[in-house]
């Protein structure tokens, strides 16, 4: 790792975009120190305290363990359900999750034990697993534009949003024929964000929703979604928020 070179101010925006605080962050915790309840047909997930403590967070990790969870969903204790997006996170360059590693290590340590999941596990864990991840490179639209380019990482690899805008299979797996054309209970409920459902939004629309919340019509989004702006794509620069709309409006 080229720790010298690691910015932790990128870091933090993207880790924001990653959902790192609005996942990991109850409602009445401390940051980044887990808690957060999320439902699935595979039962509650809590994401897990990310704060550099030794004993309850990622104090006693090295940069070589932060990778391998990010790139194959592996910890140094166990391996992780998808619920935790590593098959698009995996696509991340390794300056950017070098400059995350480098972000998260500013945060103060806070002592809060993860709370475990609450359903299924064993072989269910293992059929997740072996049946809907499929690790393989990022691949830019070579037909895009460079910031489209752009645009189309942040929304695949960083933002993850095929996670939940994409339907899934019985098994849990991303339904790519279906990419962003809408999750699918009981996994997930988020409509679909591809160029079709956006026919009629503008770029300017699709800016102003990333950067405020804000629909078409002038109402605000709530929920889940709420949080992925207030801590993700709000704090994106006007570029790639331009870049994210630019994708999508394609």
């Amino acid at each position: 790792m080229g720790a010298l070179a690691a910015d932790p101010l990128n870091g933090a925006v993207l880790a924001g975009l990653a959902g790192c605080e609005a996942c990991h962050t109850s409602d009445e915790g401390e940051p980044f120190a887990g808690g957060h309840p999320i439902e699935s047909p595979y039962g509650v997930f809590y994401g897990s305290n990310l704060t550099p403590d030794p004993t309850h967070g990622l104090g006693g990790w090295e940069y070589a363990d932060f990778e391998r969870a990010i790139r194959r969903g592996k910890g140094p204790k166990h391996a992780y359900w998808p619920a935790f997006p590593y098959p698009s996170f995996g696509w991340m360059t390794d300056s950017d999750l070098e400059d995350i590693w480098a972000f998260l290590q500013t945060l103060p340590p806070v002592a809060e034990p993860d709370l475990p999941h609450e359903g299924p596990a064993g072989w269910k864990r293992w059929a997740w697993r072996r049946l809907s991840y499929r690790p393989r490179p990022f691949e830019a639209d070579p037909e895009a534009t460079p910031a489209q380019q752009r645009g189309q990482y942040l929304v695949d690899a960083v933002g993850h949003c095929g996670e939940c805008h994409s339907p899934r299979n019985k098994y849990g797996k991303v339904l790519m024929d279906a990419y962003l054309e809408g999750g699918t209970k009981p996994f997930s409920k988020a409509p679909a964000i591809d160029s079709q459902a956006l026919a009629e939004w503008s770029e300017s629309d699709v800016d102003t929703f990333l950067e405020m919340g804000m629909l078409p019509d002038g109402d605000f989004v709530g929920k889940e979604m709420y949080r992925v702006i207030e801590d993700g794509t709000s704090k994106l620069s006007a570029d790639d928020r331009s870049a994210i709309a630019a994708w999508l409006k394609r």
